[in-house]
């Protein structure tokens, strides 16, 4: 029964002390967490995540990837989904700050199948060819599928249809 005791006694002169302990660490200044507010009003809303001509696109992938149970993450930044091997930041940096317009991924897992970009009139440029063609060697190095597609008032959703089952089956 002593020892009983006794080990209640050194419990509470435990935890005594550590509050003590801790109580005398936190009485030092404290820290001013707010952010000053002019920082913030440099910010605003995009308010979409894609535009009209990508979000009428989607809807019709959708129903193609709704079908063959996978699912469409839109404007995913290629960080997310390629990594430089020794963390290089002048590597990482080529890839940073881009993104893919659609990436398709088996809604078992979450694997990419593959990605696709929307090319519309903005693909013209030679800067955009130039970072078209970093894309399209990037893809093809990590041996992602990389699908271009032109936009139009009409996409063969059928052969997208066929190309996708054919890389799930790869995938498998």
């Amino acid at each position: 029964m002593q020892f009983l005791i006794i080990g209640i006694i050194l419990i509470i002169i435990i935890n005594l002390t550590d509050k003590l302990i801790l109580n005398k660490n936190n009485k030092s200044e404290p820290q001013n967490t707010k952010i000053p507010e002019t920082n913030l009003l440099k910010y605003t809303t995009k308010r979409y995540i894609m535009t009209q001509t990508e979000l009428i696109f989607y809807r019709e992938l959708k129903k193609v990837t709704d079908e063959l149970q996978l699912t469409i993450f839109p404007q995913v930044d290629l960080e997310r989904i390629i990594q430089v091997s020794d963390n290089n930041s002048a590597d990482r940096n080529k890839i940073k700050s881009r993104s893919i317009d659609f990436t398709i991924v088996n809604n078992k897992n979450c694997k990419i199948i593959s990605c696709i970009e929307l090319d519309d009139y903005t693909h013209n440029t030679e800067k955009a060819k130039q970072a078209d063609n970093f894309k399209d060697s990037l893809f093809q190095k990590v041996k992602i599928p990389l699908h271009r597609i032109k936009v139009n008032n009409n996409y063969n959703l059928e052969e997208l249809k066929i190309k996708l089952q054919r890389e799930i089956n790869e995938n498998i």
